[in-house]
């Protein structure tokens, strides 16, 4: 008898740990369908997305990268263009999600997560190439004076305030200790020297915080996201900024070689 209570017991525990992970899924495709839905909005929303803002990009660098024509420009641009709009708006539905499935974690702006007592105050990123080497110290900085807030604000809980850089994506798992040592020639960071934090990547970061080992552990069906009219919507964005491009060419008496571009360039901005 003894040994079937065990087995039924198991059994719940079982469907217990199936429905928190099907409820957890469930909240990462309700998050990612907001997504889709906000991009849908800023592809219609012609103050975020415009002319002006194409030609606000790098037209020389295009013409260096082979781009000989206006129609391409604004192919090429328009990529640029929702590439950076969206990684800023990914990594804070990733976050999201991340606080609303990881047991004691918040989201207020900051991510911090109690772990074995301790509280981690959480830089997040999507990828490990998301920073370079002159960002990289400004982030830590920022890291660690998010952490001595936080201790000064828990002074009488005596509880430890920890830093931690988290990377979403990486083909590693990496959970290990680092130290920053600063350029002796870098003089405006030597107060940085000696910092220490935990780096977290890959599967040891999603392990750490929601059980899930990755993106693709946790979201495992993408047909499950409902991405609405997002597809329409960018498809009707791109030929509203064609359509613009072509008028505004017209209207100056220019071409379409990527030297009218950049005269456009001039009078526009």
């Amino acid at each position: 008898m003894e040994g079937a209570n065990r087995n039924i017991r198991q059994r719940l525990l079982e469907v217990v740990e199936k429905d928190s992970i099907q409820a957890r899924r469930d909240i990462a495709y309700a998050a990612l369908t907001e997504f889709s839905a906000k991009r849908a909005a800023w592809y219609r929303d012609r103050t975020k997305i415009n002319l002006k803002k194409l030609l606000s990009k790098d037209v020389v660098m295009f013409a260096a990268r082979g781009v000989a024509t206006a129609e391409e420009f604004v192919e090429e641009s328009f990529r640029a263009c929702e590439s950076s709009s969206e990684e800023t708006v990914m990594g804070t539905t990733w976050q999201a999600i991340i606080a609303s499935i990881s047991s004691d974690t918040l989201d207020t702006g900051d991510m911090m997560t109690v772990r074995e007592g301790d509280l981690y105050v959480c830089e997040l990123k999507s990828q490990s190439n998301t920073t370079n080497s002159s960002s990289f110290v400004q982030e830590l900085r920022e890291l660690k004076d998010k952490c001595e807030a936080q201790a000064r604000f828990r002074r009488a809980s005596n509880q430890r305030v920890l830093p931690a850089f988290c990377v979403l994506r990486n083909n590693r798992s990496i959970d290990e200790m680092r130290v920053y040592h600063a350029d002796m020639r870098d003089q405006a960071n030597q107060d940085m020297n000696g910092f220490e934090y935990r780096y977290l990547a890959g599967s040891a970061f999603w392990t750490w915080l929601t059980g899930f080992d990755s993106v693709e552990g946790l979201v495992n069906d993408v047909n499950l996201i409902d991405i609405g009219d997002i597809v329409q919507a960018r498809e009707e964005c791109r030929e509203r900024l064609q359509a613009e491009m072509t008028s505004a060419l017209r209207s100056s008496n220019l071409g379409t070689t990527l030297n009218d571009v950049l005269m456009l360039k001039g009078i526009v901005c």
